[in-house]
């Protein structure tokens, strides 16, 4: 692990049982992750651990890929759920998503929305679909005259 050196093991527990914690890993905390000869944990389980991983190292920052890509909806949402937790707990917490269902949707807090590269919106995530209503008002009425 790339953890300091200088951490005693009992810091150490400490810092993987509060990360397990964390990401919702208790119930598979001691389930072999597998692979194809062996069932272990899921996708899910799996996507979260991954993001645990680097939680360990304790950054300030947490820049992720597509942290739900491959997941179906319930699994995508707890991934999401565990960095709104950790986001909550001060860390910036900063991850691209394609078509999230509205559950997962609503509990991001920002929201920059790209269409070919360019910015089509930035700001508070609950407040785009205000916006866009409003704009499609205009639209339709400057398309009407």
């Amino acid at each position: 692990m790339r953890l300091p050196s200088k951490m005693t093991k009992q810091e150490i527990d400490k810092v993987v049982e509060d990360t397990i914690i964390e990401m919702g890993l208790e119930d598979c905390a001691n389930t072999k992750i597998g692979n194809w000869h062996l069932r272990g944990i899921s996708n899910g389980e799996k996507k979260r651990l991954s993001i645990g991983l680097e939680i360990l190292t304790q950054p300030f920052v947490l820049l992720l890929d597509e942290p739900t890509s491959g997941l179906d909806s319930a699994s995508a949402f707890y991934v999401i759920q565990a960095l709104s937790n950790i986001a909550f707990k001060g860390k910036i917490v900063i991850c691209s998503i394609h078509q999230p269902g509205s559950e997962t949707f609503n509990i991001f807090d920002d929201l920059l929305l790209l269409s070919n590269g360019e910015t089509v919106y930035f700001g508070e995530a609950k407040m785009a679909l205000k916006v866009f209503l409003v704009l499609s008002k205009e639209i339709l009425q400057i398309i009407s005259l």
